[in-house]
């Protein structure tokens, strides 16, 4: 009984220390964007893309070729987009107007595993997996069988 116990206010506690290491990882700063808040584009204007310093600003050369792909802001503010990557360094900030760019999904695997969440991303991940096991819960296997068709 005491065991038991013991192992349940350990799994508790490693729960709260996930909880106070997420609220620590999450703060994000104002200045700077982080991954969460930048999306993948292609640009769609036929005849390319200008970009400006600010809103309807001076032109930024060279203008951005139609196909391109860039990293800019998510969400457009007043219809234009901050550019922070896929474009060459004296345009980077610069701003173009959202409406020429198609958002894509960047090509590659689900990061962080099949489930795509991490105990590196979600410190509570961590908490709960190792109280888990000290309250004695074990751990659980699970597969997936795909089905398939008879082509013939």
């Amino acid at each position: 009984m005491v065991v038991a116990v013991a192992g349940a206010v350990s799994g508790l506690t490693m729960l709260s220390g996930g909880a106070t290491a997420l609220a620590t990882t999450t703060g994000a700063s104002l200045e700077k964007p982080t991954a969460g808040n930048l999306c993948h584009y292609e640009v769609i204007a036929r005849h390319g893309l200008r970009v400006h310093e600010t809103p309807r600003g001076k032109v930024i050369p060279p203008a951005l070729k139609f196909g391109s792909r860039v990293l800019a802001d998510c969400t457009p503010s007043h219809g234009w987009v901050e550019l922070h990557g896929g474009v060459p360094v004296s345009q980077r900030h610069g701003v173009v107007f959202a409406k020429y760019l198609k958002r894509i999904k960047p090509a590659g695997g689900v990061s962080a595993g099949g489930g795509g969440t991490s105990a590196a991303t979600n410190p509570m991940l961590a908490g709960a997996g190792i109280g888990a096991l000290v309250l004695g819960a074990g751990v659980a296997i699970s597969a997936r069988r795909r089905q398939t068709r008879n082509l013939a």
